[in-house]
């Protein structure tokens, strides 16, 4: 069985496709957010129903279980003293793939291996297919928690990957990327120092400045701030040509001398 959430939720049985009705969909969603951790019938109950569950919600709830036990095969849907419990086999679910593969590329980033992290980093950006992590589901509170926890993991581990191709010498390849990144996150200042760095690494020094300068701007006229340690470090190296800049090393390194 293969479910996948990052995106649109999909599950692959060993035939194909498994069709679900959209109330069995939500109903995998909140038991896939708790894969292989008992749910009680009243937590699924109030989650279905916006925790406004009607008379019959315990014996609903039951067909329900039923019926995705049915489509998911025996064994994968357990009933528990506390409730029920779904069993996902390793490999079987993507976001977890996901989030193992960011942990190895932080491993491999922390020991020193830009090569190994990016290429970690790099499978595990791979495996989203959508936007957001369970697109039709987001309307489930337990859901919706999960799919904001695996955003986030997602912005961090573009933000590492771009770090660990910096550090390996792709300053070219990775501007527009950067770009991109801090038109997503502008008032972020680290990925608006990585898009200074790679421009100014290029003969941009003009471009890096101004990526600088309108850092400072927004930082100010949005949130009354000034710019970090960090940024406000890059300007001054690329203003005095540092010579460390242009030594392709970890970022976050290159920055603080």
């Amino acid at each position: 069985m293969r479910y996948r959430v990052l995106g649109p939720l999909d599950v692959q049985g060993p035939e194909g496709p498994v069709a679900l009705s959209p109330k069995l969909r939500d109903l995998l969603a909140t038991l896939l957010c708790h894969a292989g951790r008992p749910v009680s019938p009243g937590r699924l109950a109030d989650v279905l129903w916006a925790g406004r569950p009607p008379g019959a919600a315990a014996e609903t709830l039951r067909g329900y279980v039923h019926h995705l036990r049915r489509a998911l095969g025996p064994g994968r849907l357990a009933s528990h003293p506390a409730g029920y419990v779904l069993h996902v086999a390793a490999g079987e679910l993507d976001a977890a793939a996901f989030t193992a593969a960011v942990g190895r590329g932080r491993d491999a980033w922390a020991a020193g291996r830009p090569r190994e992290a990016a290429e970690a980093f790099e499978t595990a950006l791979a495996l989203w297919r959508g936007g957001a992590a369970y697109e039709e589901q987001d309307h489930l509170a337990p859901v919706h928690q999960e799919a904001l926890r695996l955003g986030e993991l997602r912005l961090s581990a573009v933000e590492e990957s771009l770090e660990a191709r910096l550090a390996l010498g792709c300053d070219a390849d990775l501007i527009g990327r950067l770009r991109n990144l801090v038109r997503l996150t502008p008032l972020c200042e680290r990925p608006r120092a990585r898009l200074a760095l790679a421009l100014y690494r290029t003969g941009r020094t003009a471009e890096a400045l101004e990526v600088c300068r309108q850092g400072r701007h927004l930082l100010a006229e949005e949130l009354g701030l000034d710019p970090g340690p960090e940024l406000t470090a890059l300007e001054a190296a690329i203003l005095c040509h540092d010579p460390a800049l242009t030594t392709h090393t970890a970022p976050g390194l290159i920055l603080s001398t």
